[in-house]
Order: C-alpha cells, then structure tokens, then sequence
C-alpha cells in the first residue's frame, strides 16, 4: 500500500471533523454577540433570562440545574449596585436586601427594577418618609394619613401584592400607567423619575 496515497486520507478526517466544529462554534459565538446587541441588556443579565427560560424546559437534577440558575442570575447584583450607588439606609446588607426585591419580584410577576426605582422616587431609597413607617413607596400616604409597615420588608411585599392585584393584572404595567392610579397628583414627572431609575438597572 501507498503511504503517500493514504495518508491524506487519514489526515482529511480529523482535520474535516476540526473544520466543522470551528464553523459551529463561530456560527453560534456570533449568534450570541448579535443578540446581545440588539437586546440593549447586558451580556450577564441576558445570561440570566436565558438560563431562567432553559429552567422552565429542564428537569432538576438533585438541585444542581437550579443552583446554576441563581448563581447566572446577575439580577440581585444589579439592584445591590443601585442601592450602594444612593447609599439606600436599609436595615440588613444590601445584597440581601436586594435578593428580597428579586424574589418579590418574581414572586408577583414584576419587573425586578420597578420596586427600587419607586422607592427611590418616593423617599429617595428610604431616606426621606415618614419617621417609624417603614414605608420607601410612598404607599398610601395623602396628607396627614401615613401607611405604617413592621419592616421595610413588609412594606415591599404589601407594595408588591399591591401592583400586582391592582394594577398589572389590569394591564397597568409601566410606569405612566401605574402613575395615573398610583399617584394622580402628579402631572408625568413622577413617571419619568421611575423609569429614569428603572434604566439605571439595565
């Protein structure tokens, strides 16, 4: 037999198999940078909506899938920036904190950022409100009536029960929406303030 002859041939194969790996591999790293630019987000918060939606599709096994999910969740971190940005005087840590806006979130079907952002809209993250209330949203407050809650926490969870009953079950879902039964005073600032600090969380 021909070494010459066949030697080609035994090199064609590995090198064929090498050439459509690569060409797969470029096909969906390109794929992957197109949607990141066209969705405006962050690659580790797209990360995370694409592996929160793979979770929906996939079983747990033993826990390990889920425990994959939240650590590519960039979510809390997200927040957790924001809070240390404003310098937000909440009673536990910050990154906890900003888990409990994550899990109330998801737990009524809200956008994760709408929380915070009316907090700080309202008392500047917790800084401006009535003295003992706990209340950073502005929540039922007119005039002389003030809503009083345990516990920041509490307040978000009422808060949140809130819009999610009231407001985007009945299709109001952004901010200028909510505004108008949320706090009809007010003539748009209040929300362009929101979304101001709901796009600072992208």
């Amino acid at each position: 037999m021909n070494m010459n002859k066949v030697l080609p041939v035994i090199l064609w194969i590995p090198a064929s198999f090498f050439t459509v790996a690569f060409a797969i591999f470029f096909v969906v790293h390109q794929s992957t940078r197109i949607q990141i630019a066209n969705s405006g987000k962050s690659p580790e918060t797209l990360l995370a909506e694409q592996a929160f939606a793979q979770s929906s599709s996939k079983p747990t096994v033993l826990g390990t899938f889920t425990a994959n999910i939240i650590a590519l969740d960039a979510r809390p971190k997200i927040i957790e920036r924001f809070l240390d940005s404003y310098q937000c005087p909440l009673v536990v840590p910050h990154d906890k904190f900003a888990s409990y806006f994550v899990e109330t979130a998801d737990r009524y079907n809200l956008d994760f950022r709408l929380l915070p952002a009316i907090a700080m809209q309202e008392s500047s993250c917790c800084k401006r409100l009535p003295e003992g209330s706990n209340n950073c949203w502005g929540y039922g407050i007119y005039g002389d009536k003030v809503v009083r809650f345990s516990s920041p926490k509490q307040g978000m969870e009422i808060v949140a029960e809130t819009l999610s009953a009231d407001y985007s079950t009945k299709g109001l879902l952004e901010p200028d929406e909510i505004m108008k039964k949320y706090t009809p005073p007010s003539r748009g600032h209040w929300a362009l303030g929101v979304l101001s600090f709901m796009n600072e969380m992208k």
